[in-house]
């Protein structure tokens, strides 16, 4: 059957492409992210999956603009094709011998041919048409000065300068009104997309059997789990906002509704405090952004009912989770996580190994009241004394020995049984060792314990400031918090659901990194935390 032309034009108004290709883009980012921590890092499927993260948003941009506007500019363009494919070529098959992984060399190459074609439409937008978003300017100047001297610090990472092209381009994109709308509501259906996906493959696939009854679902840390929950309940919590200002049907209204109570309930599963608390906030700052939707401010009618949604959710959430994976007795294992007291295929539904619910409650009551109990007992006393931190971290650099290799432990075994001590004799020896401009991952991290090896500072702040330097965590500090504050005056003048997505997904990354692990390349929540701020530095139309 042959299409009439006039209906191959009227295609792109009848099928939203745009937005399909914005929620497939949002998708893979998550996708990016759960292949990223779960990787084992000896294949180079980290590596490979981290920088795809260029090719994903070299076609969110790419998809701004026509063909028209390709074949006006068609020499430079050509020009670079011929540069890209003739260096790529010879980087890839001179360098394949020379690096450990061949895949991700050639995603590195596709990643700069794509870029190269951006910087070119870029440059033609904005120097040669003079046709370039308005700026706020504060916001600009931070995050570029931010940006630049995390290219030029200490710590010697690559990403940052990837990071600065690649989201520079972004910012500078001139979306349309319609593009806009769609990158914004692609994003939330793309987030939404990977739970349903991720969490059908952990139905058929990851039972439900952690010795510390802490639910993984499709990742192999709980708190990387607790942390993926939290962006998508982000999405759920704005699509309802939305909903609701649009006054939509009932039904869509209680799919949103019953979607955050399933949301709270995988992650009360998780019983991590770090996403306990921050799902809290977000609960009670989503409970004010209705209430600024409604004439009269229910909040107590709304917060019933996301308790309520709560409530009829957890027990079909812990169900499936527990009794769906025996019916298909397939069994996933990332990497490390195989163990002869962990359910195998072979194991019967009924099995011991899986936990039940009244495993959960007490290892979730055995968290609470051991962390309110270190709390109370060390809150009026002083933790160990920072010297010995400063004996550790003197011990690491006069040793030539592998990082990960055992040092003299800063604590003894019953102080690192105690989380208070743990957080506080961190948070010192990095904030004692924080420097102007930032130092290498290779000297970073202590012997905490006979057993464990810290090697991150479990807060975000004090993560930026230790890799890139002093300046850097304070310009951070103020683009994320100044970003939110910017996102609440947004909403309480417009009335935005733009300015709620946003402000949550620079809220969770930043709340929940206070006491966890938010950040690295590839991590679906910095991705969204870096779109989030194009809100902030360009003055968007809609907004």
């Amino acid at each position: 059957m042959i299409i009439p032309t006039r209906k191959l034009k009227e295609l792109p108004h009848v099928l939203p492409w745009k937005r399909i290709l914005y929620t497939l883009g949002f998708f893979f980012f998550c996708l990016i992210d759960n292949r990223v921590k779960n990787c084992s890092g000896l294949d180079g499927g980290r590596e490979t999956f981290r920088d795809l993260t260029g090719v994903v948003m070299a076609a969110l941009i790419i998809s701004h603009y026509s063909l028209k506007e390709f074949k006006k500019y068609r020499l430079a363009y050509l020009v670079w094709t011929v540069t890209g494919v003739l260096g790529g070529a010879f980087v890839y098959f001179l360098g394949r011998g020379h690096v450990p992984y061949s895949v991700d060399l050639l995603v590195l190459i596709v990643d700069a041919v794509l870029f190269g074609y951006i910087v070119i439409c870029t440059y033609i937008k904005v120097i040669v048409e003079k046709h370039n978003p308005q700026f706020n300017r504060k916001f600009a100047a931070l995050w570029c000065a931010m940006m630049l001297l995390m290219i030029v610090s200490g710590g010697g990472y690559l990403w940052p300068f990837c990071y600065f092209v690649m989201f520079g381009c972004f910012y500078l994109t001139d979306f349309t009104r319609q593009e806009q709308a769609d990158l914004f509501h692609g994003m939330l259906d793309g987030v939404i997309l990977s739970f349903f996906i991720f969490q059908g493959h952990s139905f058929v696939l990851r039972p439900y059997d952690c010795v510390d009854a802490r639910y993984k679902g499709f990742f192999a840390n709980p708190n990387w789990n607790s942390l993926y929950y939290l962006e998508v309940l982000g999405a759920v919590l704005t699509k309802l906002v939305y909903v609701s200002k649009k006054h939509c049907g009932k039904w869509i209204k209680l799919y949103y509704w019953l979607g955050a109570g399933v949301l709270l309930a995988f992650e009360f599963m998780t019983i991590g405090r770090s996403g306990w608390i921050t799902a809290f906030i977000m609960a009670v700052l989503f409970l004010a952004f209705m209430g600024r939707l409604e004439k009269k401010k229910r909040y107590i009618r709304n917060g019933a009912a996301l308790a309520v949604c709560f409530a009829l959710a957890f027990p079909v959430c812990f169900s499936a989770a527990r009794y769906l994976p025996p019916m298909f007795h397939h069994v996933l294992w990332f990497y490390g996580e195989w163990n002869e007291d962990r359910v195998h295929s072979w194991n019967k539904w009924d099995s011991e190994k899986f936990v039940d619910v009244d495993e959960f409650f007490d290892a979730a009551q055995r968290r609470i009241v051991r962390s309110v109990e270190d709390l109370v007992k060390n809150l009026p006393e002083t933790p160990p004394d920072i010297k010995r931190v400063q004996i550790a971290k003197s011990a690491v650099e006069s040793t030539a020995m592998p990082q990960m290799q055992r040092r003299e432990a800063v604590l003894t075994e019953e102080e690192a049984k105690d989380s208070y001590i743990i957080r506080s004799t961190i948070y010192k020896y990095y904030f004692k060792n924080l420097k102007l401009r930032g130092q290498p991952y290779e000297e970073q991290g202590f012997q905490i314990s006979p057993v464990f090896w810290v090697g991150h500072a479990h807060n975000i702040f004090l993560q930026f400031g230790t890799d890139f330097g002093i300046i850097v965590m304070v310009l951070f500090a103020c683009l994320a918090i100044g970003g939110c504050v910017d996102y609440k005056r947004q909403y309480c003048t417009k009335g935005s659901e733009y300015a709620v997505g946003f402000f949550f997904f620079i809220l969770i990354p930043i709340v929940f990194g206070m006491f966890e692990y938010s950040w690295g390349v590839g991590s679906l929540s910095i991705t969204m935390l870096f779109v989030a701020w194009r809100g902030n530095i360009v003055n968007e139309q809609e907004q």
